[in-house]
Order: C-alpha cells, then structure tokens, then sequence
C-alpha cells in the first residue's frame, strides 16, 4: 500500500528525536549558553548526513537524534549534516 510507504521514515525519525531529546537532557542540565560545536553530537549528524543518501530511514534516526536535542543545542551540528547529505547526494548525482 502507498500509504505506508514512508512509515519507517516517519517512525524513525520521531524516535531519534526522543532519544536525542532525552539523551541532550542527561548531558546538559544548563539552559544553551555556550555556542561551540560538540564533537559527539556532530558526528552523529555527519553519519545521518550520510546515511540519508544511503538508506533514508536510518539516516534520519541519526540526524532525528540531533535535530531533537534540548532547545538550543545541536542546530550547528544539523545544519553540519545536512550540508554533508546535499555534498554528498551532489558527488553521486556527478558520479
């Protein structure tokens, strides 16, 4: 049926941000103060970033987890991670 089609996606997704959500409150009991970039939550961007154009689904668990951290914290890493999934997708479109 078609209209189950982006079921896993939708799922997934909404999985990954829970956890991220959860996971951010445990690392950081401080509301956002300080602007760096994290190396852990980056690198799980970057995997989602690649993952994405890889197997969609898992992508978007990986990059759900950073886009649904705490308030704040994670939006560099995901603009990271979406920046290397459009690099990415563009060196395969090429290739």
């Amino acid at each position: 049926m078609p209209y189950f089609d982006y079921l896993p996606h939708i799922v997934l997704f909404t999985v990954g941000t829970l956890i991220g959500l959860e996971v951010s409150y445990k690392w950081h009991s401080e509301p956002f103060v300080n602007k760096k970039i994290e190396p852990i939550p980056l690198i799980i961007a970057l995997i989602g970033g690649g993952l994405i154009v890889i197997y969609a689904p898992l992508g978007l668990l990986f990059l759900g987890f950073v886009v649904g951290m705490r308030p704040g914290y994670g939006v560099y890493e995901t603009v990271l991670g979406i920046l290397f999934a459009l690099i990415l997708w563009v060196i395969l479109v090429i290739i």
